[in-house]
């Protein structure tokens, strides 16, 4: 269910972005058109750019050039406040420390205004302790669907959400579904 309303959410957002061009594309002229989809694009650069050099790359200094000091998660991890990049840099330090092999694959990337959209899958294996609990080895691979509002080209707000059920399944601390049960490897 999860899974599905994340695609959901990520369709609906491209189209709402395809029919905001289609509208401004005909309402304004080629320049101010170019101007936006440049603003657009280099969003989006920015947040790949935070996947790869932050998440996958574990490079925290880049968190500077690419979030505002008062950036805020309104979705933390559990034992983070979400304020400001400290505490940003602090949570991707302790998922690298987790999950050393972490990586996120940008599947839909979509942008307007000073909003970005992105469908992501994340894969890693427990490597290291987390919350208390001892590494076991096991892997996951989970969809997460990230929204993030962009302001002097820097991420100032990000809302996200993850498939954390299938996640705790996958490493063995939650028991697995059900047989039969629809997944998120069972699309719906």
């Amino acid at each position: 269910m999860k899974h599905t309303l994340t695609v959901f959410c990520c369709a609906a957002l491209a189209v709402m972005f395809f029919s905001s061009c289609q509208k401004n594309g005909a309402a304004s002229g080629d320049a101010s058109q170019a101007s936006a989809m440049s603003q657009s694009d280099s969003n989006k650069a920015g947040a790949k750019r935070f996947y790869e050099d932050v998440m996958n790359n574990h490079k925290l200094a880049s968190v500077d050039e690419l979030c505002a000091a008062n950036f805020v998660d309104h979705n933390p991890d559990p034992g983070h406040s979400g304020q400001g990049t400290a505490d940003l840099k602090k949570a991707m330090t302790e998922m690298a420390a987790s999950f050393p092999d972490m990586h996120v694959t940008v599947n839909n990337m979509v942008a307007e205004g000073d909003m970005v959209a992105a469908n992501v899958t994340m894969t890693g294996t427990w490597k290291g302790d987390m919350m208390g609990m001892k590494a076991n080895g096991k892997s996951f691979k989970v969809d997460a669907c990230d929204f993030l509002r962009i302001k002097d080209g820097k991420a100032v707000e990000r809302w996200g959400v993850f498939d954390a059920m299938t996640m705790m399944q996958q490493l063995g601390m939650a028991p697995a579904p059900p047989s039969g049960a629809p997944t998120a490897e069972k699309k719906m």
